[in-house]
């Protein structure tokens, strides 16, 4: 695992992490983890639901209609 060292924070800012953390029970080394970690996976989860939505815009609603044997088979018979 990595650390990461940040210098010259505010104290006003280090002071507002060490509450949040003692009204969540962790320690600010915790509370931090947590919150960075949140953070990556709220990213993560809003690029895939971009992509989703993209995908969705760019298919061809058209070919949705009928049975999926006709898809497979329309496949089948365009190789």
């Amino acid at each position: 695992m990595g650390d990461i060292l940040i210098r010259k924070l505010d104290d006003k800012v280090v002071a507002a992490w060490k509450k949040r953390a003692a009204a969540n029970g962790r320690s600010l080394q915790a509370e931090l983890h947590e919150e960075l970690s949140k953070q990556l996976m709220a990213d993560e989860k809003a690029r895939a639901l971009e992509i989703a939505a993209r995908s969705r815009a760019s298919a061809d609603i058209s070919k949705m209609e009928g049975e999926s044997w006709e898809w497979i088979r329309e496949d089948r018979d365009s190789r």
